[in-house]
């Protein structure tokens, strides 16, 4: 079967496999029968031992960009997750303690970059090939009351999520373009976590809480003005402790889930989050003399602000409940000053039916978001053109993607056919391999995303 298989494909594939073979370590690796099914002590993966859990997962996207963007062409990504939780209560009688470590070996092309050219990813685990240690941490629960957690973290993990969004392919449903374009390093997300500490009040996650943080301002370290980040952070065991401060705080609230399933979602919640960041940012039209930066004249330094702030809200609901199935929607809102950040405002939402056409374990996801470059960035873009650039406005970038996700093996292997269409790539920002003058064309876009459990 791999002999049919193009041969990218079959490189990524033979890679992707030697990255399974680090589960290895692990008691027992590959697809599992129904009659072995994770022990019920552990929320993810298998317990190998007394209080201790692994997982491993494997994802694989092929995307092929056909028509617009930079230029047409597929790329393929694989990228290989592992995982060991720790409680610690169970194996050394502490109370309330655990730990996890998880790690990720990715090895493919980015299609985004190399294809699209668009804000939003339009893979959800595009990132510089390599192996890396994600999150690195330990919690003391307090039951009822919350829970501290502190180590290497990543906002994204529980941060601005909407659990309706979760089969969407593209990145910006996860860690959004708002963020992901303004934080240093695109933040302490997928693939960079920070050093930092989280606090739960109440309960988040089933009930009413607050969930607060502090991180390291800046994943990627201390590297130069053209360095990749994730290059300078190339294996995630840098623990910067540069850039300043990141703080998030988000209140939760919502309804009580069905009573006899443990991952059944509530009927409705409400997300109300900010965001602020005490590092230095630049002025996106200003230069420290106060002329446009599009100006001759100004001396061409940004205007530095000492902070940078946002504010976001999260709703979802779900609109019918059936015996194997149901639907729901979620909808996202996002805003932030637009003297510092290119993107002030970006709206998404969607709607996901589980279970269809009697299938308990499909899904059909569709999703839309709009991210809208702010008035100061297309104040500078009008400068330019006053003072003789050939070149378009800024304005917005529009994604939209519909997938359905088959279902192979029940909750160990599936496979999910996607399209999405991009509307204004990059917000209309030339891209010089495609043209310097001209916005770069809509693209559309179509992939297939295989998801296994090995572990």
């Amino acid at each position: 079967m791999m002999l049919l298989l193009p041969p990218q494909i079959r490189g990524l594939a033979t890679r992707a496999a030697l990255l399974a073979g680090l589960a290895a370590v692990t008691p027992a690796a590959g697809l599992r029968a129904e009659e072995t099914e994770p022990a019920a002590a552990c929320e993810e993966g298998t317990e190998a031992a007394n209080g201790l859990c692994l997982s491993a997962g494997l994802i694989v996207d092929t995307i092929g960009n056909t028509t617009g963007g930079v230029r047409s062409g597929v790329a393929a990504i694989a990228q290989l997750r592992l995982a060991a939780h720790l409680d610690l209560e169970k194996m050394l009688g502490l109370e309330g303690w655990s730990a996890q470590a998880s790690a990720f070996g990715i090895y493919g092309r980015q299609p985004t970059p190399t294809l699209v050219g668009s804000l939003a990813p339009v893979s959800s685990i595009e990132a510089l090939s390599t192996v890396r240690l994600f999150e690195l941490w330990m919690e003391r629960s307090f039951g009822e009351y919350g829970s501290i957690r502190f180590g290497q973290l990543a906002a994204d993990s529980e941060f601005a999520t909407a659990e309706f969004a979760g089969n969407l392919v593209s990145g910006t449903w996860g860690w959004p373009v708002a963020l992901a374009n303004t934080l240093p390093a695109g933040g302490p997300a997928y693939p960079l976590a920070a050093p930092g500490v989280r606090v739960n009040i109440g309960d988040p996650d089933a009930g009413t809480g607050l969930r607060a943080a502090m991180f390291s301002g800046n994943p990627g370290g201390k590297y130069g003005v053209d360095t990749n980040p994730q290059a300078h952070n190339r294996y995630g065991i840098n623990f910067s402790l540069a850039g300043g401060i990141f703080y998030m705080a988000e209140f939760v609230t919502g309804g009580t889930a069905p009573e006899g399933s443990d991952d059944a979602p509530r009927p409705w919640t409400l997300k109300l989050g900010g965001w602020y960041h005490n590092g230095g940012f630049d002025s996106v039209n200003t230069a420290d003399d106060g002329l446009s930066l599009a100006n001759p004249a100004s001396s061409g330094v940004p205007k530095r602000f000492n902070n940078n702030y946002g504010y976001y809200a999260i709703g979802e609901a779900v609109l019918w409940r059936g015996e194997s199935g149901l639907v729901g929607v979620f909808g996202r809102a996002f805003t932030q000053p637009d003297d510092r950040n290119a993107v002030s405002v970006q709206l998404d939402g969607g709607v996901a039916w589980r279970g269809p056409f009697e299938r308990e374990h499909d899904a059909i996801s569709l999703g839309v978001s709009w991210a809208r470059i702010g008035n100061d960035s297309r104040n500078y873009d009008q400068e330019l053109i006053a003072f003789g650039a050939d070149r378009p406005v800024r304005d917005y970038e529009t994604i939209v993607e519909l997938n359905y996700n088959y279902s192979i093996i029940a909750d160990r292997l599936a496979v999910r056919p996607l399209v999405q269409a991009l509307f204004h790539p990059a917000a209309r920002e030339p891209d010089e391999r495609r043209s310097a003058t001209s916005a770069l064309p809509n693209a559309l876009v179509v992939g297939l995303r295989l998801t296994a459990t090995l572990y």
